[in-house]
């Protein structure tokens, strides 16, 4: 008799739970959402989307959710909408228990920015993926201008990030090898500070512009690139003290294995 007492106890307690957990939930989804709370995170201290753009975004898609009742917010919905901007990386949308809704934001990290020579520009983030450009912000990145009209709108959907460096010798296009380059002096912090533009030259390929100085780096094409980098390199630290400054150079190439040719402002010559 008391196991039976005890049973039942536990069943009322059980369907008492189940009624009130109902009655909160019923309640919950009847209440009306308060604030909207958008949290971006710029990687690299880039600002190509801010809270407000997020709110217009919401809005013109009738997806705002301040005063909507909580049952009619779809997070998903907001997740998705939020997705299709092209400056956003990830999204998540979550509605807390007194009833607001928040929006954590990834935003995408550029590393280059295009301009070709019919004056179109654009962006490359980290992941090998076109950005369009912007009109609200400009990001000061390593630019890749010169000789070449590679779009955005024929190249957004490539993946650079997939394509090897013995590939990118295959692809007739600048944003494979631009890939390549300014993925390289990321990884060399001290080339980082030195080098501010690659430069598409119709007669003598890729070229690096310095931050100092007013001469070009020709690399010619990504062939040896890791090799033409390191001798770029130790130039820098080692043969600049033995040969001059940078103001002495109009042109240092790279192209020659196992050389450095550098061409004097005066039109001398030397190695």
């Amino acid at each position: 008799m008391k196991k039976l007492i005890y049973i039942g106890l536990w069943i009322v307690a059980f369907a008492g739970a189940i009624v009130t957990m109902s009655f909160a939930s019923r309640s919950h989804a009847a209440r009306k959402c308060g604030k909207l709370y958008v949290d971006i995170s710029p990687p690299g201290n880039h600002f190509f989307i801010r809270p407000e753009d997020i709110r217009e975004l919401l809005s013109a898609h009738a997806m705002m959710p301040e005063g909507k009742s909580i049952s009619d917010i779809d997070v998903n919905g907001i997740e998705k909408l939020l997705l299709t901007h092209p400056a956003v990386e990830s999204c998540d949308a979550f509605i807390s228990i007194d009833g607001n809704v928040t929006v954590k934001i990834r935003q995408r990290n550029p590393v280059m920015r295009f301009m070709n020579y019919n004056g179109e520009s654009y962006y490359m983030d980290d992941k090998g993926k076109l950005m369009p450009w912007s009109e609200e912000y400009t990001a000061p990145l390593i630019l890749v201008s010169g000789y070449f009209g590679d779009g955005y709108a024929a190249m957004q959907h490539i993946d650079f990030s997939k394509i090897s460096a013995d590939s990118a010798l295959k692809t007739p296009t600048v944003l494979d090898d631009a890939w390549q380059i300014v993925r390289k002096l990321e990884a060399d912090s001290f080339l980082t500070a030195q080098i501010t533009q690659v430069f598409i030259s119709p007669d003598e390929g890729i070229q690096l512009i310095p931050r100092i100085g007013s001469q070009s780096i020709v690399i010619g094409d990504i062939r040896d690139l890791d090799d033409k980098l390191y001798r770029l390199r130790l130039f820098y630290r080692e043969g600049l003290g033995k040969t001059g400054s940078w103001n002495d150079y109009s042109k240092i190439d790279l192209q020659y294995k196992n050389q450095i040719v550098c061409t004097k402002k005066n039109n001398d010559h030397g190695q």
